[in-house]
């Protein structure tokens, strides 16, 4: 008590605290939990109570609202949260809003929060109660968990760990000592228990209800004598409710009263009386004398006007003397009568998943619903239903090759492509009709773990087929369309029309989207950035729905990366931020990778390479059966980090990948590799490696674009005119021929093609102009490596004071942006000049981003994107306590006291 005394009073000083109480079953986990609350009241702190319970494992934030929403007065508008209903923004109301309503109520008074048994509870409040449990360490706000040990799942496990690693005390209830059972027998009976008493209370183990259910059983059947202050026991066997199973002890009740409790056992955790009399097919007040004789024999009991067993563990063994198939039909039965009573398929869920026979088409309708509904805020979940969906599902069912579907596209949103993948691939075998192996197909691949050969494949596979809906097929062009700019020139364009016809003739939002992304794509490699903008731009702005939700997010994704293509990155990293949110939001692990990705496409631009590197070193490495595009860009990414910080072994690995995904990738993964493999020639010196790279038929700008194709424009140029290719150079002024023809002009486009002649035409006016456009820009590796260049070339023309001006910034900008490799190359070239100077440790800043070590930096970003300690260890290759020190020290120094301001803080444009 002394753990819990101090949490208390620490609450009432107006600190944040958090309890977590575990132990086995009936070992006075609810008791503890009360006395806490009791004290916490005594204090004045206002308690508010939760539970979690098996049956309400699909609805998402269930204890955590019972909790608040349903307290008197309320926490948090209950009215938003309806007209919410079960849309992806519940989990951003709960962790934002629903936090603010906890908050705003602990500023007036105190609070205790208790959620009883949450290893029974749902992901989504699992995963809230890792944020909320962990905020504000000046939030009066006390959380008192009970959790059974050993139970629950990896979701609840990852949150006792979150816990942990956030200093929660945890107090393990250990069995009473032989002492504390003899005080509570002796309680029990109001006398002096007797050794012989003692004796069979020894074989409760310590377990307060045991201890509980053997005197009653003992006084129940008359084996107690009390007398003269003294309870002695007759005979040496245990009581039947305890020695004997459930089935003997039921057999000592009414036939009505144990059919009641029989039937109890296959109810939810709480149940109406409407509900168990439904189940018996009788009137409620029929029930009353069974009702009764069950509560006086201590099986049930009534609590906020419903019913429930006294303990878990009587539940429990209830349920386990029935036979099995009883059981399950009466489960299932239960289902159905709650379902027709107006309960949600999510409510429902868990039950059927256990007890519905293959081919119930009840059950998997509520599945799908339920499936449908928990997909809004965790993919992996509802994957899960639709899968046990699928399973009930006989394969020559029209439904199948959707439900298929379905399922994939969950376990792919989950990240979970392996399953994905076979279960498709088994579906195709035995597919039933063309429309369902088309609606297979399209979901078959995804960007993220599919080469576009393999996408272009399905895609074509599918439109061979015959007799598939037009709605399929206005899908499958949209997506051909989509996949085709990133291979085989020349066909994209008349795709992409094709496509939007058949979308128009359809009406198919998720069509139109994915043919207007990919016109998008190709106006911005054909001169028409502006115009590609303009129109990814009114796509983002319309109406998300949850059927259209991939098409969303790539339209967004490919809109930030526009963005930072142009030069607006503030407006990019903004996308990202949002991004990030909604995925998180869905539970869409899948949409988060691709927002890393482009996370470090903006921090690059930026000049931000720590960040850059952070933010995509530890996705998943390309496969050596075929890089992705998404792979690709990862790749030009740590290239760039690497040759500018001189990191060897990360370009080495770099090329290595690059070499692999040039031998095998399209035609955009052949330019991306080509850039890392010329890149890296250029670093060593080696000029007729680089252009070897370069004259392999790669188009230097071209769709789709992303901010690394203006690098490569450059590096072209730098590559053309020391090697003196007339080839490459007439494909460097193409280039720039393009970035000039963007109406209105873009400057940050017309800087790089005056940048590219100046290199062809070594014109150090040219270069000086570039310069000067490239410093109002927001890339400032631009500016530093234009001031370079405009300074090698005064030099060679003996305007040595300009050179220096030039240089002396170049310099100084490539040390304020973390490329030290770049600094000593222009060092060089100072000393050739007369000028020293060198590259010093600059003090690192105490507080903020800046004052992050690089280790430190690694660990917030991978935090930030929802990792675990754990995680973090394995993929950093250090010890978990090195993880603990270094999340410490980025808290002390960013000046935050939780995961979620952490993560708040990371999604802030430095």
């Amino acid at each position: 008590m002394k753990v819990i005394g101090g949490l208390v009073t620490a609450l009432m000083r107006g600190h944040r605290g958090v309890l977590v109480i575990e132990g086995p079953p009936g070992i006075g986990k609810s008791r503890l939990l009360t006395e806490v609350m009791a004290l916490a009241e005594k204090g004045g702190v206002r308690t508010l109570f939760g539970e979690a319970f098996e049956y309400q494992q699909t609805v998402p934030f269930f204890s955590l609202f019972t909790a608040t929403l349903r307290a008197d007065p309320p926490v948090g508008d209950a009215d938003a949260l309806r007209r919410l209903g079960s849309s992806a923004d519940l989990g951003y109301w709960v962790v934002h809003d629903l936090a603010d309503a906890i908050f705003a109520a602990a500023a007036h008074t105190p609070l205790a929060i208790g959620l009883e048994d949450i290893h029974w509870a749902d992901n989504a409040t699992l995963l809230a109660l890792r944020s909320l449990a962990t905020a504000r360490l000046d939030a009066p706000v006390l959380w008192v968990l009970t959790a059974r040990t050993g139970a629950g799942g990896p979701a609840f496990q990852e949150t006792l760990s979150a816990l942990q690693r956030a200093d929660a005390a945890f107090v393990r209830v250990a069995p009473m000592s032989p002492g504390a059972v003899a005080h509570m027998v002796s309680d029990a009976v109001r006398a002096n228990a007797d050794e012989s008493l003692l004796s069979l209370a020894a074989k409760a183990h310590g377990n307060p209800f045991l201890v509980s259910e053997l005197v009653g059983g003992l006084d129940e059947e008359g084996r107690l004598d009390v007398s003269g202050g003294r309870a002695v026991v007759s005979g040496h066997a245990l009581p039947r409710r305890l020695g004997a199973g459930m089935q003997q002890r039921l057999d000592h009740l009414s036939s009505g009263a144990s059919e009641v409790v029989r039937v109890a056992a296959v109810l939810p955790d709480r149940f109406s009386a409407g509900l168990l009399a439904a189940m018996l097919g009788r009137q409620p007040v029929s029930l009353l004398s069974a009702v009764e004789e069950a509560v006086r024999a201590d099986l049930l009991v009534e609590e906020d006007e419903q019913l429930k067993f006294r303990h878990d563990l009587l539940r429990e063994a209830t349920r386990q003397s029935l036979p099995q198939s009883l059981g399950r039909a009466m489960e299932r039965q239960s289902a159905s009568i709650m379902l027709s009573m107006g309960a949600a398929p999510a409510e429902v869920a868990t039950q059927l998943a256990r007890s519905a026979e293959p081919g119930d088409r009840e059950a998997i309708s509520a599945l799908r619903q339920a499936a449908h509904s928990v997909g809004h805020s965790d993919a992996s979940a509802a994957a899960e239903l639709s899968k046990r969906a699928l399973d009930l599902l006989p394969a020559e069912d029209a439904d199948h090759g959707p439900l298929v579907a379905e399922t994939v596209e969950l376990l792919n949103r989950a990240s979970r492509y392996e399953e994905a993948e076979e279960l498709a691939v088994a579906a195709l075998s035995e597919a039933a009709s063309p429309q369902e192996e088309a609606e297979i197909r399209l979901h078959l691949a995804t960007k993220m773990k599919h080469t576009t050969q393999r996408r272009v494949e399905e895609n074509r596979r599918a439109l061979r087929l015959g007799d598939i809906s037009e709605v399929t097929r206005a899908r499958h062009l949209a997506e051909l369309a989509y996949n085709l700019v990133y291979d085989q020139r020349g066909k994209q364009r008349a795709a992409a029309n094709e496509a939007a016809e058949a979308a128009a003739a359809t009406g198919d939002l998720e069509a139109r989207i994915m043919a207007n992304v990919t016109l998008a794509l190709l106006d911005g490699g054909d001169g028409g950035a502006g115009r590609a903008l303009r129109r990814l731009n009114e796509l983002c702005a319309l109406v998300r729905t949850s059927e259209a939700a991939p098409a969303h997010d790539l339209a967004a994704i490919h809109y930030a990366t526009l963005l930072s293509v142009v030069g607006r990155l503030d407006d990019a990293a903004a996308q990202v931020a949002a991004g990030r949110q909604q995925a998180r939001r869905a539970g869409n692990a899948m949409a988060l990778e691709q927002w890393d990705i482009v996370d470090g496409v903006v921090q690059t631009t930026a000049g931000r390479l720590t960040a850059a590197r952070a933010a995509v070193e530890f996705l998943p490495p390309p496969p050596r059966t075929g890089a992705t595009e998404p792979d690709m860009i990862r790749m030009e990414i740590l290239a760039e980090v690497a040759a500018r910080t001189d990191d060897r072994t990360l370009l080495q690995e770099t090329v290595n990948d690059a070499r692999d995904a040039y031998s095998t990738g399209s035609s955009v993964v052949r330019r991306g590799a080509a850039h890392v493999l010329a890149l890296a020639a250029w670093q060593r010196d080696d000029v007729h490696d680089a252009m070897r790279w370069l004259a392999g038929g790669i188009t230097l700008f071209e769709s789709p674009l992303w901010p690394q194709v203006l690098d490569l424009v450059i590096l072209g140029a730098r590559v053309a005119s020391a090697a003196g290719d007339a080839g490459l150079r007439a494909r460097v002024l193409q280039a720039t021929d393009l970035l000039d023809s963007e109406h209105p002009v873009i400057p940050l486009f017309t800087g790089v093609a005056g940048y590219a002649r100046g290199i062809l035409e070594r014109d150090a006016q040219a270069l000086v102009t570039a310069a000067e456009l490239f410093r109002v820009s927001p890339r400032p590796l631009f500016y530093a490596a234009a001031a370079e260049d405009a300074g090698a070339e005064l030099a060679r023309t003996d305007r040595g004071d300009e050179s220096l001006h030039q240089l002396n910034a170049a310099f100084d900008t490539y040390l304020d942006h973390e490329a030290p490799a770049d600094a000593r190359r222009v060092a060089r070239e100072l000393r050739r000049l007369g000028v020293e100077r060198r590259i010093v440790s600059q003090p690192r800043a105490k507080r903020g981003w800046d004052s992050l070590t690089d280790s430190e930096l690694k660990v917030v970003n991978l935090i930030a994107r929802g990792a675990s300690n754990r995680s973090v260890a394995e993929q950093l290759r250090v010890s978990p306590h090195t993880v603990r020190a270094h999340l410490r020290n980025a808290f002390a120094k960013l000046g935050v006291s939780s995961r979620v301001e952490l993560s708040q803080f990371a999604q802030r444009p430095p």
